[in-house]
């Protein structure tokens, strides 16, 4: 049976408790201070477990399901082990196929985007329908006899659920992102109706950067007043948050600093609280879902092959579409602009800087261990989860 969960409860609860770390000065905490290390970052070996045993082993999100509306659709997505291609199908369901010829490996796409009756090699113009099948061999009464059914387009698994496109980078795994989530998450993500949402213009980075460095960034409540006394860090409270543990992900409460005028109180939760707080999940290994009075934010993050100082970092706006939000097209750009640079500028002038700086002196020799505080809850629970999925065999 699905499991329901109460989030007006659930709301409630963590509300109380951030007030009530906004009126001590505490936030929840993680058992025990923890300690990392450079080579956590920066070793090859590493880096190549978690290409395999995390992005090749688990499912992670690569688009929301507006991005390929369509049918016949794509976007094209740089994963771990595998670039591919999303592809809308003609019965509405969505393929992810390796973007590699079978001929001679030649990459098939290099758009980001568009709308494709039939993917068409650029080297010797083979070509492959959106399901993946090989339909033209050119001069094929001089290149031989072959099962040309044996020859499509490799697959990796994808489900849609939740307004989302999953994936495992794996064409050998079976997919099933419910019993990945949890009931607990899984409930969560059905009470946002996140498929009845549009993706607004997603950005896409790519950083000379552990792709464990970015996610540790975004989880991170503990920095926002010091790296962006001029930004966030006006807006929002640091170092205070309220957090459930769902195993393979979680869900936290942080406040903004409008939310003071009800310390003190015995509060619930109503819909007035969505501009006052920020609502997150943590959707392990690599996501964050961020819930904004107006918007979600979705932030991704993975590594760039195995090597350990690159990642891609995907951002995306959901929010309702020109028709559904009432406003005016031009107004509605107007807002989803003014949003995208607010976030641009914090991300390309404040946080990539830091972040960057940080990958840089994972190279020092002699810097010794480093430290996890105990406030730091969010990140315990992401190396906690990335632990688990590296030391399982595959």
């Amino acid at each position: 049976m699905p499991v329901t969960i109460d989030l007006h409860q659930l709301r409630t609860r963590a509300l109380r408790t951030l007030l009530g770390h906004l009126d001590a000065s505490t936030t929840d905490l993680w058992p025990e201070i923890g300690g990392s290390a450079a080579p956590d970052f920066s070793d090859a070996v590493r880096a190549e477990l978690e290409r395999d045993r995390v992005f090749g082993s688990v499912p992670v999100i690569v688009a929301h399901s507006s991005e390929v509306a369509e049918r016949n659709d794509f976007v094209t997505v740089e994963l771990p082990r595998n670039k591919v291609i999303l592809v809308r199908q003609r019965d509405g369901g969505v393929k992810a196929l390796i973007n590699s010829c079978r001929h001679r490996g030649a990459e098939l796409v290099t758009e980001e985007s568009g709308k494709c009756r039939l993917f068409s090699c650029p080297y010797h113009r083979w070509s492959y329908d959106p399901s993946g099948a090989l339909r033209t061999v050119t001069l094929d009464d001089t290149f031989g006899a072959f099962d040309r059914t044996r020859y499509g387009l490799v697959e990796i698994p994808v489900e849609e659920r939740h307004g989302f496109i999953w994936a495992i980078d794996d064409p050998h795994r079976s997919i099933d992102v419910a019993a990945w989530l949890g009931p607990e998450m899984d409930a969560i993500l059905a009470s946002y109706a996140l498929g009845d949402l549009v993706s607004i213009d997603p950005h896409t980075y790519r950083r000379p950067t552990n792709w464990k460095v970015m996610q540790d960034g975004f989880l991170d409540n503990y920095h926002v007043k010091y790296a962006h006394p001029n930004t966030a860090g006006r807006m929002l409270h640091t170092n205070a948050v309220a957090l459930e543990d769902f195993g393979r992900s979680f869900w936290f409460l942080t406040a903004r600093k409008t939310l003071d005028e009800y310390i003190g109180h015995d509060v619930d939760w109503d819909t007035a609280m969505e501009s006052h707080t920020i609502e997150s999940c943590y959707l392990g290994p690599n996501t964050m879902l961020l819930k904004h009075a107006t918007h979600f934010e979705l932030l991704t993050f993975r590594p760039v092959g195995a090597d350990p100082a690159q990642s891609i970092m995907q951002m995306r706006i959901l929010a309702p579409s020109v028709s559904s939000s009432g406003l005016e097209p031009k107004h509605w750009r107007r807002r989803w602009e003014k949003n995208w640079g607010l976030l641009i500028a914090i991300l390309h002038d404040e946080d990539f800087p830091i972040l960057d700086g940080l990958q840089r002196a994972m190279n020092n020799l002699d810097a010794g261990s480093m430290l996890l505080g105990r406030n730091e809850i969010a990140s315990h629970l992401f190396r906690r989860l990335v632990n688990d999925l590296i030391s399982s065999p595959r």
